[in-house]
Protein backbone atom coordinates (compact mmCIF):
# COMPACT_ATOMS: atom_id res chain seq x y z
CA UNK A 1 0.00 0.00 0.00
CA UNK A 2 2.82 2.39 0.77
CA UNK A 3 4.49 1.80 -2.35
CA UNK A 4 1.11 2.16 -4.32
CA UNK A 5 0.54 5.19 -2.34
CA UNK A 6 4.68 6.56 -3.82
CA UNK A 7 3.92 5.46 -6.97
CA UNK A 8 0.41 7.27 -7.39
CA UNK A 9 2.51 10.59 -5.98
CA UNK A 10 5.41 10.23 -8.33
CA UNK A 11 2.63 10.03 -11.27
CA UNK A 12 1.04 13.33 -10.02
CA UNK A 13 4.21 14.75 -9.33
CA UNK A 14 5.36 14.09 -13.06
CA UNK A 15 1.88 15.71 -14.82
CA UNK A 16 1.88 18.38 -12.66
CA UNK A 17 6.05 19.21 -13.45
CA UNK A 18 4.88 18.99 -16.82
CA UNK A 19 1.95 21.50 -16.58
CA UNK A 20 3.93 24.18 -14.41
CA UNK A 21 6.46 23.76 -17.27
CA UNK A 22 3.49 24.50 -19.80
CA UNK A 23 2.23 27.30 -17.98
CA UNK A 24 5.79 29.01 -17.55
CA UNK A 25 6.13 28.48 -21.13
CA UNK A 26 2.67 29.59 -21.69
CA UNK A 27 3.97 33.09 -19.98
CA UNK A 28 7.33 33.34 -21.74
CA UNK A 29 9.39 32.54 -18.37
CA UNK A 30 10.86 29.85 -20.37
CA UNK A 31 10.96 30.22 -23.90
CA UNK A 32 12.60 28.55 -25.62
CA UNK A 33 13.99 26.21 -23.50
CA UNK A 34 9.55 24.77 -23.18
CA UNK A 35 7.08 25.34 -25.48
CA UNK A 36 3.73 24.58 -25.83
CA UNK A 37 2.18 22.06 -28.25
CA UNK A 38 2.90 23.64 -31.77
CA UNK A 39 5.42 26.10 -30.92
CA UNK A 40 9.15 25.15 -32.58
CA UNK A 41 12.70 25.76 -32.15
CA UNK A 42 12.61 24.51 -28.11
CA UNK A 43 14.45 22.63 -25.75
CA UNK A 44 11.49 20.48 -24.60
CA UNK A 45 7.93 20.36 -26.37
CA UNK A 46 4.89 19.64 -24.28
CA UNK A 47 1.82 18.22 -25.58
CA UNK A 48 -0.98 18.21 -23.07
CA UNK A 49 -4.02 15.82 -22.85
CA UNK A 50 -7.17 15.61 -21.13
CA UNK A 51 -10.36 12.96 -21.05
CA UNK A 52 -13.01 11.69 -19.28
CA UNK A 53 -15.28 9.29 -19.23
CA UNK A 54 -18.50 8.71 -17.30
CA UNK A 55 -21.52 6.57 -17.85
CA UNK A 56 -25.07 6.34 -15.89
CA UNK A 57 -27.25 3.46 -15.88
CA UNK A 58 -28.19 -0.27 -14.38
CA UNK A 59 -27.32 -3.76 -14.23
CA UNK A 60 -28.28 -6.41 -13.60
CA UNK A 61 -24.72 -8.61 -12.58
CA UNK A 62 -23.73 -9.01 -8.91
CA UNK A 63 -20.78 -7.12 -8.56
CA UNK A 64 -19.57 -9.11 -5.91
CA UNK A 65 -19.35 -12.44 -7.97
CA UNK A 66 -18.20 -11.03 -10.56
CA UNK A 67 -15.34 -9.92 -12.22
CA UNK A 68 -15.24 -6.27 -14.17
CA UNK A 69 -12.47 -4.47 -15.37
CA UNK A 70 -11.45 -1.68 -12.74
CA UNK A 71 -12.60 1.23 -15.04
CA UNK A 72 -16.13 -0.72 -16.51
CA UNK A 73 -19.38 0.94 -15.14
CA UNK A 74 -20.61 -1.58 -12.60
CA UNK A 75 -22.68 -0.26 -10.19
CA UNK A 76 -26.55 1.19 -10.28
CA UNK A 77 -26.44 5.35 -11.80
CA UNK A 78 -23.42 7.12 -11.92
CA UNK A 79 -20.13 5.73 -12.58
CA UNK A 80 -16.74 8.15 -12.46
CA UNK A 81 -14.77 5.66 -14.85
CA UNK A 82 -12.09 7.93 -15.21
CA UNK A 83 -10.66 11.51 -15.59
CA UNK A 84 -7.34 11.46 -17.38
CA UNK A 85 -4.23 13.91 -17.16
CA UNK A 86 -1.20 13.07 -19.25
CA UNK A 87 1.04 15.15 -21.79
CA UNK A 88 3.38 14.00 -24.58
CA UNK A 89 6.79 15.08 -23.91
CA UNK A 90 9.48 16.19 -26.73
CA UNK A 91 13.05 16.89 -26.68
CA UNK A 92 14.74 17.33 -29.44
CA UNK A 93 14.38 14.90 -32.58
CA UNK A 94 15.29 11.69 -31.03
CA UNK A 95 13.87 11.77 -27.38
CA UNK A 96 10.13 11.93 -26.97
CA UNK A 97 7.96 10.44 -23.74
CA UNK A 98 4.70 10.15 -22.28
CA UNK A 99 2.63 10.68 -18.79
CA UNK A 100 -0.64 9.74 -17.40
CA UNK A 101 -2.77 9.85 -14.10
CA UNK A 102 -6.41 8.63 -14.05
CA UNK A 103 -7.99 9.88 -11.80
CA UNK A 104 -11.41 7.93 -10.90
CA UNK A 105 -14.51 6.92 -8.36
CA UNK A 106 -16.10 3.60 -7.42
CA UNK A 107 -19.44 4.08 -5.71
CA UNK A 108 -19.52 4.60 -1.94
CA UNK A 109 -15.60 5.15 -1.85
CA UNK A 110 -13.34 8.28 -2.12
CA UNK A 111 -11.64 9.53 -5.42
CA UNK A 112 -8.30 7.08 -6.33
CA UNK A 113 -5.47 7.58 -8.66
CA UNK A 114 -3.34 5.89 -10.79
CA UNK A 115 -0.16 6.42 -12.36
CA UNK A 116 -0.65 4.64 -15.20
CA UNK A 117 2.19 5.28 -17.67
CA UNK A 118 5.65 7.45 -17.58
CA UNK A 119 7.93 6.58 -19.68
CA UNK A 120 10.68 8.12 -22.36
CA UNK A 121 11.67 6.62 -25.85
CA UNK A 122 14.74 6.70 -28.32
CA UNK A 123 13.36 6.67 -32.00
CA UNK A 124 16.16 7.32 -35.38
CA UNK A 125 18.26 4.76 -33.41
CA UNK A 126 20.43 2.70 -36.23
CA UNK A 127 19.12 -0.27 -37.14
CA UNK A 128 15.69 0.84 -37.29
CA UNK A 129 15.23 0.21 -33.52
CA UNK A 130 13.12 1.93 -30.93
CA UNK A 131 13.58 2.00 -26.87
CA UNK A 132 11.44 3.03 -23.81
CA UNK A 133 12.15 2.45 -20.67
CA UNK A 134 9.53 3.37 -17.33
CA UNK A 135 6.10 2.88 -16.43
CA UNK A 136 4.25 1.28 -19.67
CA UNK A 137 1.27 -0.67 -20.83
CA UNK A 138 2.45 -3.97 -22.41
CA UNK A 139 2.22 -4.14 -26.37
CA UNK A 140 0.06 -7.12 -25.95
CA UNK A 141 -3.04 -8.04 -28.20
CA UNK A 142 -5.36 -5.46 -29.26
CA UNK A 143 -6.88 -3.80 -26.68
CA UNK A 144 -3.94 -3.52 -23.34
CA UNK A 145 -1.69 -0.78 -25.24
CA UNK A 146 -4.66 1.34 -25.20
CA UNK A 147 -6.45 3.51 -22.11
CA UNK A 148 -10.00 3.92 -21.32
CA UNK A 149 -10.90 7.04 -23.57
CA UNK A 150 -9.21 4.91 -26.79
CA UNK A 151 -11.55 2.00 -26.23
CA UNK A 152 -14.46 0.83 -28.64
CA UNK A 153 -17.17 -0.01 -26.07
CA UNK A 154 -18.01 1.50 -22.37
CA UNK A 155 -15.97 -1.43 -21.12
CA UNK A 156 -13.34 -3.56 -21.41
CA UNK A 157 -13.28 -6.99 -22.66
CA UNK A 158 -13.40 -9.59 -20.91
CA UNK A 159 -10.76 -11.73 -22.22
CA UNK A 160 -8.39 -8.34 -21.06
CA UNK A 161 -9.76 -8.32 -17.70
CA UNK A 162 -9.82 -12.30 -17.16
CA UNK A 163 -5.71 -12.90 -18.45
CA UNK A 164 -4.37 -9.72 -18.21
CA UNK A 165 -5.93 -7.54 -15.00
CA UNK A 166 -8.68 -5.64 -14.24
CA UNK A 167 -6.93 -2.58 -14.96
CA UNK A 168 -4.88 -3.83 -18.22
CA UNK A 169 -1.25 -5.24 -17.86
CA UNK A 170 1.70 -2.53 -17.12
CA UNK A 171 5.14 -2.65 -16.55
CA UNK A 172 8.05 -0.88 -14.85
CA UNK A 173 11.09 -2.03 -17.18
CA UNK A 174 11.89 -1.60 -20.55
CA UNK A 175 11.38 -2.39 -24.26
CA UNK A 176 13.23 -2.13 -27.15
CA UNK A 177 11.32 -2.40 -30.91
CA UNK A 178 12.92 -3.10 -34.03
CA UNK A 179 10.95 -1.95 -37.23
CA UNK A 180 11.30 -4.48 -39.63
CA UNK A 181 12.62 -3.53 -42.68
CA UNK A 182 9.49 -5.41 -44.54
CA UNK A 183 7.23 -4.31 -47.91
CA UNK A 184 4.67 -3.85 -45.08
CA UNK A 185 4.37 -1.75 -41.32
CA UNK A 186 6.24 -4.88 -39.28
CA UNK A 187 7.32 -3.87 -35.80
CA UNK A 188 8.65 -6.45 -33.12
CA UNK A 189 8.79 -5.84 -29.05
CA UNK A 190 9.92 -7.23 -26.47
CA UNK A 191 9.61 -6.19 -23.33
CA UNK A 192 10.91 -7.46 -19.42
CA UNK A 193 10.52 -5.79 -16.15
CA UNK A 194 7.72 -6.48 -13.68
CA UNK A 195 4.06 -6.26 -13.30
CA UNK A 196 2.61 -2.88 -12.09
CA UNK A 197 0.30 -4.12 -8.99
CA UNK A 198 -3.37 -2.28 -8.39
CA UNK A 199 -5.04 -2.42 -5.52
CA UNK A 200 -8.34 -0.38 -5.07
CA UNK A 201 -9.65 0.00 -1.80
CA UNK A 202 -12.52 -2.61 -1.68
CA UNK A 203 -9.24 -5.08 -2.20
CA UNK A 204 -7.51 -3.48 0.51
CA UNK A 205 -10.36 -4.06 3.57
CA UNK A 206 -10.34 -7.68 2.23
CA UNK A 207 -6.28 -8.13 2.75
CA UNK A 208 -4.56 -9.46 5.47
CA UNK A 209 -6.00 -12.53 7.51
CA UNK A 210 -5.52 -16.23 7.81
CA UNK A 211 -3.41 -18.54 5.77
CA UNK A 212 -4.20 -20.39 2.69
CA UNK A 213 -6.16 -18.76 -0.31
CA UNK A 214 -10.12 -18.94 -1.37
CA UNK A 215 -10.94 -18.99 -5.07
CA UNK A 216 -10.66 -15.71 -5.65
CA UNK A 217 -7.31 -15.19 -4.27
CA UNK A 218 -6.36 -18.03 -6.64
CA UNK A 219 -7.29 -16.68 -9.47
CA UNK A 220 -5.29 -13.35 -9.09
CA UNK A 221 -2.17 -15.29 -8.01
CA UNK A 222 -2.21 -16.59 -11.51
CA UNK A 223 -1.31 -13.11 -13.20
CA UNK A 224 2.35 -12.80 -14.05
CA UNK A 225 4.00 -10.43 -11.63
CA UNK A 226 7.47 -10.55 -12.25
CA UNK A 227 10.42 -11.42 -14.58
CA UNK A 228 8.19 -10.43 -17.22
CA UNK A 229 8.83 -10.93 -21.19
CA UNK A 230 6.32 -9.84 -23.45
CA UNK A 231 7.06 -10.07 -27.10
CA UNK A 232 4.77 -8.72 -29.79
CA UNK A 233 5.15 -8.88 -33.61
CA UNK A 234 2.22 -6.59 -35.54
CA UNK A 235 2.29 -6.34 -39.23
CA UNK A 236 -0.12 -3.53 -41.28
CA UNK A 237 -0.81 -4.08 -44.87
CA UNK A 238 -3.00 -3.64 -47.63
CA UNK A 239 -3.96 -3.26 -51.00
CA UNK A 240 -4.43 0.32 -51.53
CA UNK A 241 -5.80 2.85 -48.62
CA UNK A 242 -9.30 1.96 -48.65
CA UNK A 243 -8.83 -1.55 -47.27
CA UNK A 244 -6.08 -2.08 -44.22
CA UNK A 245 -5.34 -5.02 -42.53
CA UNK A 246 -3.21 -5.22 -39.11
CA UNK A 247 -2.76 -8.74 -37.43
CA UNK A 248 -0.10 -10.05 -34.52
CA UNK A 249 0.87 -12.61 -32.39
CA UNK A 250 1.35 -11.72 -28.45
CA UNK A 251 3.62 -13.83 -26.04
CA UNK A 252 4.21 -12.98 -22.19
CA UNK A 253 5.40 -14.74 -19.60
CA UNK A 254 6.36 -13.90 -15.68
CA UNK A 255 6.61 -15.58 -11.97
CA UNK A 256 3.07 -15.43 -10.65
CA UNK A 257 2.00 -15.18 -6.99
CA UNK A 258 2.27 -19.07 -6.26
CA UNK A 259 6.38 -18.29 -7.30
CA UNK A 260 6.02 -20.41 -10.20
CA UNK A 261 5.01 -19.43 -13.83
CA UNK A 262 2.07 -18.15 -16.05
CA UNK A 263 2.15 -17.79 -19.74
CA UNK A 264 -0.35 -16.13 -22.17
CA UNK A 265 -0.29 -16.22 -25.63
CA UNK A 266 -2.14 -13.97 -27.77
CA UNK A 267 -3.45 -13.63 -31.82
CA UNK A 268 -5.53 -10.22 -32.94
CA UNK A 269 -6.59 -9.47 -36.23
CA UNK A 270 -7.87 -6.35 -37.51
CA UNK A 271 -10.10 -5.22 -40.66
CA UNK A 272 -10.70 -1.38 -41.33
CA UNK A 273 -12.28 0.01 -44.39
CA UNK A 274 -12.67 3.92 -45.18
CA UNK A 275 -14.40 5.57 -47.79
CA UNK A 276 -12.16 8.20 -48.32
CA UNK A 277 -8.79 5.96 -47.51
CA UNK A 278 -6.70 7.84 -45.24
CA UNK A 279 -8.48 11.38 -45.82
CA UNK A 280 -10.40 12.21 -43.01
CA UNK A 281 -14.70 11.76 -43.08
CA UNK A 282 -16.58 9.23 -45.04
CA UNK A 283 -18.33 5.90 -43.64
CA UNK A 284 -15.88 3.52 -41.80
CA UNK A 285 -16.21 -0.41 -41.32
CA UNK A 286 -13.67 -2.06 -38.58
CA UNK A 287 -13.75 -5.58 -37.68
CA UNK A 288 -11.61 -6.79 -34.57
CA UNK A 289 -11.01 -10.28 -33.08
CA UNK A 290 -8.75 -11.50 -30.53
CA UNK A 291 -8.08 -14.95 -28.63
CA UNK A 292 -6.41 -15.12 -25.64
CA UNK A 293 -5.01 -18.49 -23.96
CA UNK A 294 -3.21 -18.94 -20.52
CA UNK A 295 -1.02 -21.76 -19.05
CA UNK A 296 -0.85 -21.33 -14.92
CA UNK A 297 1.28 -23.78 -12.81
CA UNK A 298 0.29 -23.31 -9.06
CA UNK A 299 0.92 -25.19 -6.20
CA UNK A 300 -1.78 -27.63 -7.15
CA UNK A 301 -0.36 -28.26 -10.64
CA UNK A 302 -2.42 -25.69 -12.51
CA UNK A 303 -4.54 -24.70 -14.94
CA UNK A 304 -5.08 -23.60 -18.14
CA UNK A 305 -8.05 -21.52 -20.42
CA UNK A 306 -8.68 -19.23 -23.14
CA UNK A 307 -11.13 -16.66 -24.29
CA UNK A 308 -11.38 -14.76 -27.76
CA UNK A 309 -13.86 -11.42 -28.37
CA UNK A 310 -15.08 -10.21 -31.58
CA UNK A 311 -16.46 -6.36 -32.50
CA UNK A 312 -18.06 -4.80 -35.55
CA UNK A 313 -18.05 -1.18 -35.91
CA UNK A 314 -19.78 0.47 -38.51
CA UNK A 315 -18.85 4.35 -39.01
CA UNK A 316 -22.61 4.79 -40.82
CA UNK A 317 -22.41 8.34 -40.77
CA UNK A 318 -19.93 10.84 -40.14
CA UNK A 319 -19.34 10.41 -36.28
CA UNK A 320 -22.01 8.24 -35.97
CA UNK A 321 -21.11 4.66 -34.82
CA UNK A 322 -22.66 1.16 -34.06
CA UNK A 323 -20.95 -1.40 -32.73
CA UNK A 324 -21.68 -5.41 -32.11
CA UNK A 325 -19.18 -7.47 -30.17
CA UNK A 326 -19.54 -10.85 -29.06
CA UNK A 327 -17.35 -12.19 -25.90
CA UNK A 328 -16.67 -15.61 -24.26
CA UNK A 329 -13.95 -17.20 -21.36
CA UNK A 330 -13.70 -20.40 -20.90
CA UNK A 331 -14.94 -21.77 -17.01
CA UNK A 332 -12.23 -23.25 -14.69
CA UNK A 333 -13.10 -25.83 -12.30
CA UNK A 334 -10.18 -25.02 -9.63
CA UNK A 335 -10.06 -21.50 -9.43
CA UNK A 336 -13.81 -20.98 -9.62
CA UNK A 337 -14.00 -19.05 -13.15
CA UNK A 338 -16.97 -19.37 -14.34
CA UNK A 339 -17.31 -19.76 -18.33
CA UNK A 340 -19.00 -16.29 -19.74
CA UNK A 341 -20.84 -15.01 -22.27
CA UNK A 342 -21.20 -11.55 -23.47
CA UNK A 343 -23.22 -9.52 -25.95
CA UNK A 344 -22.98 -5.78 -26.54
CA UNK A 345 -24.52 -3.41 -28.73
CA UNK A 346 -23.83 -0.04 -28.98
CA UNK A 347 -24.41 3.38 -30.52
CA UNK A 348 -21.85 6.09 -29.94
CA UNK A 349 -21.88 9.46 -31.10
CA UNK A 350 -18.69 12.00 -31.31
CA UNK A 351 -19.14 15.69 -31.05
CA UNK A 352 -16.75 18.46 -32.47
CA UNK A 353 -17.06 21.43 -29.96
CA UNK A 354 -13.69 22.96 -31.82
CA UNK A 355 -10.39 24.15 -30.35
CA UNK A 356 -9.24 20.02 -30.30
CA UNK A 357 -12.21 19.13 -28.23
CA UNK A 358 -14.45 16.31 -28.90
CA UNK A 359 -17.38 15.08 -27.18
CA UNK A 360 -19.01 11.43 -26.83
CA UNK A 361 -22.15 10.20 -26.16
CA UNK A 362 -22.37 6.25 -26.34
CA UNK A 363 -25.62 4.04 -25.47
CA UNK A 364 -24.23 0.93 -24.48
CA UNK A 365 -26.29 -2.73 -23.75
CA UNK A 366 -24.31 -5.78 -22.86
CA UNK A 367 -26.16 -9.33 -21.86
CA UNK A 368 -24.10 -11.63 -19.76
CA UNK A 369 -24.91 -15.09 -19.53
CA UNK A 370 -22.87 -16.99 -16.80
CA UNK A 371 -22.87 -20.33 -15.86
CA UNK A 372 -24.23 -20.68 -12.26
CA UNK A 373 -25.70 -16.83 -12.99
CA UNK A 374 -28.05 -17.52 -15.55
CA UNK A 375 -28.54 -14.38 -17.99
CA UNK A 376 -28.16 -10.80 -16.69
CA UNK A 377 -28.35 -7.55 -18.13
CA UNK A 378 -26.80 -3.77 -18.04
CA UNK A 379 -27.66 -0.53 -19.72
CA UNK A 380 -25.13 2.21 -19.97
CA UNK A 381 -25.18 6.23 -21.33
CA UNK A 382 -21.48 6.98 -21.32
CA UNK A 383 -20.25 10.39 -21.60
CA UNK A 384 -16.65 11.97 -22.79
CA UNK A 385 -14.44 14.76 -23.19
CA UNK A 386 -11.11 14.44 -25.41
CA UNK A 387 -8.72 17.20 -25.82
CA UNK A 388 -4.98 17.20 -26.88
CA UNK A 389 -3.32 15.30 -29.83
CA UNK A 390 -2.24 11.84 -29.99
CA UNK A 391 -0.47 9.94 -27.36
CA UNK A 392 3.12 9.01 -27.87
CA UNK A 393 3.04 5.14 -27.86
Amino acid sequence: MIQQMKHHKVGIGVILTAVHFSAMAQAGELAPRVALSGETECLIRLEPTLHARLAHGNTSLPADEVAFGGHDPSEDNFNFQGFELGTNIHLGESLKGFATVNIFKRDGEAFESEFEEGFLKLINLPGNFEMRGGRMLARFGDQNARHLHAWDFADASMTNVRFLGEDGFALDGGEITWLVPTPFADALSIGFGSAVAHTHEEEEAHAGGGGGHDHGEEAEMARPEKNIIVVRYQTQFGPNDFHRFQAGGSYLEGDNGFDMTTQIYGADFTYTWRQHGLEPGGKQFRWRTEWLMRDVENDEGGFDDSGFNSALLWEFIENWEAGLRYGYVEGVADPELAERHRTSLSLARKIDLGNDITGLVRLQYNHDDIRGHGGEDSIWLQFGFDWGPGEVR
